[in-house]
């Protein structure tokens, strides 16, 4: 999960190509074009996963900016392990916008508007 995130912060989509299962995953061609500014990531909880499994679950909180407005995604993800590689499936998500006043969610306290919305 956290090699996820940090793979979209650094723009390899590739990575997130190759670690989406291939049952679900999308054309390489529709990551390449994401261009979101990744601000933080709060993993909530997570459900399975251990080196035993073959599935796993994890609650997560990211904050992001794209098109010049701030958000925030709730995503449950869905994993599967194979041949000892763990691989994205899919997940149950939903969005907020941050407000240009709300504090800015990289926990620096100022407001987004003066901060990562920049």
């Amino acid at each position: 999960m956290r090699s996820r995130y940090a793979a979209f912060v650094l723009g390899l989509s590739e990575y997130i190509w190759r670690t989406w299962h291939e049952s679900t995953r999308p054309d390489l061609e529709i990551l390449g074009g994401l261009g979101l500014k990744w601000i933080d990531l709060k993993i909530e909880s997570s459900e399975a996963g251990k080196n035993t499994d073959t599935t796993g679950k994890v609650h997560f909180i990211a904050s992001f900016v794209g098109g010049n407005k701030g958000k925030i995604l709730d995503e449950v993800s869905d994993f599967i392990k194979e041949d000892g590689l763990w691989y994205y499936v899919d997940g149950e998500s939903s969005t907020a916008d941050i407000s240009r006043n709300d504090s800015c969610p990289c926990g620096s306290g100022v407001k987004f508007k003066k901060c990562c919305l920049h």
